[in-house]
Order: C-alpha cells, then structure tokens, then sequence
C-alpha cells in the first residue's frame, strides 16, 4: 500500500511581541490554501490537506490529522507525526499544548488507552521512550545523566537507538514519565522566543499487542508512534543568538537544511530508483523510515501571519513533503514456532477447502487442483522451516559442547 505524507498547515494568533511591534498581517487562509494577502507577492496557491486558520485548536488538528494515525498505530502501523515550522510559530504549543488546552502528545495518549480498552479481543503492552538530538548529539531524555546514545541498524536496515524505555500504565502515567524528561529538554532564551527548543525532539510510544484467545497464532503486533517536535529555524540577526545559542543555531539550521534537501530529493524521485542520502545528520537517519518508509506520516507546518518570507519557506518545505509517498504495513514478529503454526493453520484450512470442493463433484476440478497445488507449497514451506530450526538447534548443541569441553 502507497500513502501519500499528510500535510497541515496551522496558522497561529499574533503573539504579545508581534502586536507590540505593529506588524501587519501577510497571510489569509482560503479553504485548504494559504495565500500572500499583497497580490504582488503571490506566487501561486499550494493546496495542502488541511489548512488550520489562527481559530483552531489542537483538538482540531488532532481529530483530523492525528487520530487516523494514532488509530493505525493501535492495530500495527508505525506513525509519524511531526511539527515543522520557524522558531515561535508554535510547534511546542502544537505538540504539547497547556494544561487547559493539550497538545497532540497528551490527546494521543488518551487516544491510545481508550483504543486499548475498547478493543477487548488483543492484549497490550505499551512503553515510552524520549530522546533529543542536540548539536548532533542524540540524548536519552528519560536517564538519569541524559547519557548520549549510539545510532544502530537492526537486521531491516533501520536505524534505531538503545534508550531508556518505561513501561506505560495509564495516560497519567505517561505524562509524568514525559514531564521527567521535559525538565532535561534543552531550553533558550532569544529575541524571538523566551522558551525556544534548542534541541528537536522525540517522544516514542511503542505499541505491542497479540490476539487475546489462547489458540491464536502468537504473531506479535509491534508499532512505534514518534511524536517530533522540531527546534525552529531562525537566522542569527532575528535571534540575536552568540556565543552557545549561536552554536545550537547553527546545528539546528544545518539538520533542518539537510531535512529539507531530503524532502526535496524524496519529492523528485518517486518512482524512480534514486539515492537518498539520509546520513547527512542524526535526525533524517531517524527519520528514515517516516520518510518514503514503512510509517503512515503527518507533517504539521506552524506558521505566523506575520511573517512574509519565512512563512514562505515553510509553505515551499510543505507543499513538497506532500509529494512523499510512504509504504505501510503491519509489523509482525514471529518466532520459527509461531510461523510454523500459522503455516500449519492455513495447510488444514486447505485441507478442508480441498474436501469440501471433492464433495461439489466435476465442475470444481479446477478450482480443486489449484487448491492442491496451494497446499502442497504451504506444506513444503513448512517442512523447509521444520529442517532450518532442527540445524540451528543441533549448531546450538554442538557450540555448547564445545564451550564446555
């Protein structure tokens, strides 16, 4: 299944500094387009998926982009959801929220117990997981020493970190494990923002869950819902940033540049057999499997109406993330047994289809005979799985032996 990346853009109220500095107005919101209110600068008028003028809520933006994914999720999808934006358009507002108006963590949390609860026949177990990445730097959010954590592949070819993984009980459980790792997030002072992010970072809930009935086949449901707020971008003279704050700048703007470079090429090259160069920084190697990979992903663009050119940037950034197309699809893990099992349950399913199609006489000759042919492949399948484990279990023995000898 192809999916296109899911695009919104939300358009937040004038802040305290904007009306204090009299700035105008740049950008009205017509349906799903946001257009340049001077004519003289319009370009042209991207559509996006939805468009959130400076009315709407989180709740909104949660029900209408977020949920679907946090719904796949719940039944074995990897999501994605990211906030892009400059720095002060509301990312962290976004993502977060108030406590009178949460964000899209705390809804989804929510979201995901009342899944869980309302779906009686599975088994859950869910886990959390925090992290940052700080002048190319990824940090464990959640240990003790913020300790910096090494970037591995796993046998797929994804990359992953080995962080600090907390077993998640009930929503409110949830947020006090990512309130003790928001008191480790790296926070600064700038002329544009008096709590800016200096680091982007990634909430992970982890989503595990088998069917509940004891003669099921044991397959596994793993997947993994990253909630990402991204540092914004911003230009030193706006900042007014020296010294550290220059530094972190400098580090952001390049990881947002090599994201955007990324999406670029990812938008050129559907259907084409092109490389992406994910390494450039550690947070599109992160992202990886979020972009063109086996995740369902929804990109929120926050922009101010204040701001001509670099609301612009963002729109442009926007309109090619849309372009991306994705590849989802459940996550399953089985062991040799519960393949074999699954294997066993389709090969007697056949079986019974072979004898019922036998007693339906001549006129299901063909029909029966494709059958058979289905069943004895299922079967050999089965038997090669059989011989595979029987070999490792003997290699296992005779390196046992030797270890004790």
């Amino acid at each position: 299944m192809m999916e296109n990346i899911k695009v919104a853009i939300k358009v937040r109220p004038f802040i305290k500094r904007e009306k204090d500095e009299n700035l105008p107005i740049q950008w009205s919101v017509h349906g799903n387009s946001i257009v340049a209110i001077d004519a003289k600068l319009r370009k042209r008028s991207d559509g996006f998926d939805r468009v959130f003028d400076a009315s709407a809520t989180n709740e909104n933006v949660f029900s209408t982009i977020v949920k679907p994914i946090v719904d796949a999720a719940v039944n074995g999808f990897n999501g994605t959801v990211c906030a892009y934006g400059q720095t002060s358009s509301g990312k962290t507002y976004t993502m977060i929220g108030t406590s009178k108006e949460p964000g899209i963590i705390p809804l989804a949390v929510d979201h995901i117990f009342d899944a869980v609860a309302n779906t009686p026949e599975r088994e859950f177990s869910l886990r959390v997981s925090y992290f940052e990445i700080y002048n190319e730097r990824v940090n464990d959010l959640l240990s003790e020493n913020v300790v910096e954590l090494k970037m591995y592949k796993d046998t797929n070819d994804q990359v992953f970190v080995k962080c600090t993984e907390k077993v998640a009980n009930s929503p409110e459980n949830v947020m006090i494990i990512m309130n003790e790792g928001n008191t480790n997030r790296r926070i600064g002072k700038t002329n544009m923002n008096e709590c800016s992010s200096r680091s982007h970072t990634i909430f992970r809930i982890t989503i595990e869950s088998r069917e509940a009935e004891a003669d099921s086949d044991g397959a596994t449901q793993v997947a993994q819902l990253n909630l990402v707020d991204l540092a914004g971008s911003a230009r030193a003279r706006q900042t007014g940033a020296t010294g550290v704050r220059f530094k972190e700048g400098c580090h952001i703007n390049w990881s947002l540049s090599t994201l955007a470079f990324v999406i670029k090429r990812l938008s050129e090259s559907q259907g084409a057999q092109r490389y992406i160069n994910f390494r450039d920084s550690k947070l599109t190697r992160l992202l990886q499997t979020s972009l063109g990979g086996n995740a369902i992903t929804a990109i929120i663009c926050t922009v101010t109406p204040a701001a001509l050119n670099e609301t612009r940037r963002t729109l442009s950034f926007a309109s090619k993330a849309r372009n991306i197309k994705n590849k989802p699809q459940v996550n399953e893990v089985m062991s040799d047994g519960v393949l074999m099992k699954r294997y066993a349950n389709q090969i007697n399913e056949m079986k019974a289809e072979l004898e019922q199609a036998k007693r339906a006489g001549p006129t299901e000759f063909l029909e029966t005979e494709v059958l058979r042919a289905k069943m004895q492949e299922m079967d050999r399948i089965n038997r090669y799985l059989e011989k595979c484990i029987k070999m490792l279990q003997a290699r296992i023995v005779n390196d046992d032996s030797r270890n004790n000898a």
